[in-house]
């Protein structure tokens, strides 16, 4: 975690930061004391907490897959939604399948009630879930955004994702489930937390708490694993690598979904027919757009920004074809829907910044800590590119190289950077720590673009003659839309698109009470980067430099435990006025925030027309309190105080004891990972043996679980 980029702000954060101070290497310090003293009796109680410590940093950047902690997330059987009556009074808490019946009958003429959530395990609804969120969120950095975390949402059904509180909850919440209604008529609903099974390959019989502790702590297969035959779920006799699983096809009441629509997908919230649709939409291809001539409005909506290779092309043809497509039908404005966008490729951003903002140069700027593992890394990386590679086809290759800086711009000067040791590592001195100068991307060499952008140039960076006739909307014309859990690249181009174009921002949702909400609440760093990628640079440079192997422990594949992933944030993004605050720890509001209705949260064309009503016309629609937070009207309120409870630590385990002696030396193959089923209902929805593509961290997998990037040069 030394090379996390903001630890130093995460102890000592400036006003306006809306989550816990927190020193996470000091925590890790008194982790691994307690570990010393035998204070944890059993390993779900020691991963829990260091879970809990990871959780505790709010970065959606910063993740760790491993051990059993690895093996179950929990559920709630029933989805729940958090909507207003009528976009005034404050959200309440409903069964999700509540507010789509109540929907679907009144567009068949029906009249129908429907009873809010009153209390959860005997508990006030708004007390229990503001503690879950505390705990089981994760990511984010305003306990608005947590709160939308818990919620049910088409977009994640479009994009096959649990909420927090219906199947992605990491620790164990307990048995029993009870939800009580504010109608006093309606018995009690009584159930229980579900476990869902992450673990995407054949474990072969785990028969006991030993089996279980050797392979999904120790990495170690079963004595009897070879003598089990692969079932077909797994791919088994009968079945073929890339053929269905048993469990595929739709079975009685099964629909199949209409290619080029969410409608089905998101439960009838999504338009049947979207105008614009990105080629084989699907869970790749993500892009859709929608006219609406009532008013003068195009919408175009993008889950997320996870778009490589060939989807890089066929992304920026359907934009391209929206943007054509509202010119035609004289749409005035522009809603950018960003809703549970969790990021993807920076190309993405720069490449929709662009089309809608044309001549502004992006700053994007960024810094990283500066520390000697890291400089050592960056100088022999850059030095080698320099010496040996520039100009080979190794050497362009490189140019999106992390550790090599003179493929990157000094945001100072407007040159490329010449060395990392002198220039680069500076160091410069912030909040007690040390990081790097400032580095931007160099978006006029279209060989940084076609290393860093899987081959594709964005052509409007390198020749933008016709940026005068190619846009018809003001930055003022343009609103986007998030839910606050706009992260990543999404928060790249949100920042790129409010603060240096001027665009408008909405965000809806959040907490139930008034007051402003932040439109960026996922991770605002610059670069996600893994373990599995650093261990691979640490080999790189142990095989040049002997001096760096004192610096690495002296077997990097003893971990004591099997760990399946594990991220952290490599750069901060920086904001021109200010590079010495992170974007990370700044409060940037939305100009405007909106609840949920009942009659919107699952009625995408609604919400829309909502947004575009709040936004362009009436802005007392807008919660109260909720604006003159931005410097849109030429004032700005200082941030409110964090609203932020104390997370409760994790429950501890049933104590028991157990021998754990591996019973085989064998090695578990890496790459597991966990599959993200679409599901509404987890009682009606789970299939034993239902398998789709599996996505980790925002990659799509393939059945060998080896996430697959198409390059496609000189396109």
């Amino acid at each position: 975690m030394q090379f996390q980029s903001n630890l130093a702000y995460l102890k000592n954060p400036p006003a306006g930061y809306q989550q816990p101070a927190f020193d996470f290497m000091g925590a890790l310090e008194e982790l691994k004391h307690n570990v010393t003293a035998g204070a944890f009796k059993n390993q779900y109680d020691f991963e829990a907490m260091l879970q809990y410590l990871v959780y505790s940093v709010h970065d959606a950047h910063v993740n760790l897959y491993a051990g059993i902690l690895s093996v179950f997330s929990y559920a709630s059987p029933i989805p729940l939604v958090s909507a207003s009556i009528d976009g005034k009074e404050a959200p309440k808490v409903y069964f999700a399948d509540d507010i789509i019946g109540r929907r679907d009958n009144i567009s068949n003429g029906v009249e129908s009630s429907i009873s809010a959530v009153s209390h959860i395990n005997g508990e006030p609804v708004v007390e229990f879930l503001t503690r879950f969120a505390a705990l089981q969120s994760v990511g984010m950095l305003e306990p608005h955004a947590d709160w939308n975390e818990l919620m049910d949402h088409p977009v994640q059904d479009v994009q096959r994702i649990f909420s927090i509180f219906s199947g992605s909850s990491t620790f164990y919440p307990g048995d029993i489930l009870t939800f009580s209604f504010e109608d006093s008529s309606i018995p009690n609903w009584e159930t229980n937390w579900l476990a869902i099974y992450n673990t995407a390959e054949y474990t072969g019989p785990l028969e006991t708490s030993g089996d279980f502790y050797n392979f999904f702590v120790l990495g170690l297969l079963p004595d009897s694993y070879d003598e089990v035959p692969l079932p077909i779920v797994f791919r088994g006799p009968l079945g073929t690598e890339n053929s269905p699983a048993a469990g595929d096809t739709p079975t009685g009441g099964g629909t199949t979904e209409e290619p080029g629509a969410w409608y089905n997908r998101s439960y009838g919230a999504f338009p049947q027919t979207p105008d614009i649709q990105q080629d084989n939409l699907d869970d790749e291809s993500v892009l859709t757009g929608y006219f609406y001539e009532d008013i003068s409005t195009g919408v175009l909506s993008i889950p997320h920004f996870n778009q490589y290779g060939l989807e890089m092309g066929t992304f920026g043809l359907a934009l391209a074809q929206f943007i054509e497509g509202a010119k035609e039908k004289r749409a005035s404005r522009i809603v950018i829907d960003l809703q549970k966008n969790f990021g993807g490729s920076t190309g993405i951003a720069l490449l929709l910044f662009r089309e809608f903002f044309p001549g502004i140069d992006p700053f994007a700027g960024s810094q990283r800590r500066s520390h000697e593992l890291g400089n050592i890394l960056g100088s022999a990386k850059t030095q080698y590119w320099q010496d040996v590679a520039a100009g080979t086809e190794e050497g362009l290759g490189l140019l999106a190289d992390e550790w090599v800086i003179a493929a990157r711009l000094n945001a100072e000067t407007g040159r490329n950077f010449t060395s990392w040791e002198g220039e680069y590592e500076g160091p410069r001195r912030q909040n007690d720590d040390d990081f790097s100068l400032v580095e931007r991307y160099d978006l006029n060499n279209p060989q940084f673009h076609e290393a860093t952008f899987d081959g594709w140039r964005l052509t409007r960076y390198l020749d933008d003659s016709g940026e005068q006739t190619r846009t018809m909307w003001k930055p003022d014309d343009v609103v986007i839309l998030t839910d606050g859990t706009c992260s990543s690249a999404c928060a790249l181009f949100l920042e790129l698109a409010k603060t240096q174009a001027g665009a408008r921002t909405v965000v809806v949702g959040g907490a139930p009470k008034p007051g402003p909400m932040q439109a960026a609440s996922g991770s605002r760093g610059a670069r996600l980067y893994t373990g599995d990628t650093l261990d691979k640079d640490f080999s790189w440079i142990s095989g040049r430099n002997e001096s760096v192997r004192r610096l690495l422990p002296h077997d990097r594949n003893e971990t004591g435990i099997f760990v399946d992933y594990a991220a952290f944030n490599l750069r901060d993004q920086l904001r021109e006025d200010d590079t010495s605050t992170p974007l990370q720890f700044r409060y940037v509001p939305a100009d405007c925030r909106l609840y949920f209705t009942v009659d919107n949260v699952y009625n995408m064309t609604a919400l829309w027309h909502d947004v575009a009503h709040a936004a362009f016309e009436n802005p007392s629609l807008c919660v109260e309190g909720s604006t003159g937070y931005g410097s849109r009207d030429g004032r700005a309120n200082a941030p409110p105080e964090s609203s932020a409870v104390p997370a409760p630590v994790p429950r501890p385990a049933v104590e028991f004891s157990v021998d754990y002696d591996p019973s085989t030396d064998n090695g578990l193959p890496a790459g597991i990972v966990t599959p993200r089923p679409s599901r509404h209902s987890a009682a009606k929805e789970a299939k034993p043996g239902l398998w789709r593509p599996c996505q980790f961290n925002g990659n799509t997998c393939a059945g060998t679980l080896v996430c697959q990037w198409v390059s496609v040069a000189n396109a």
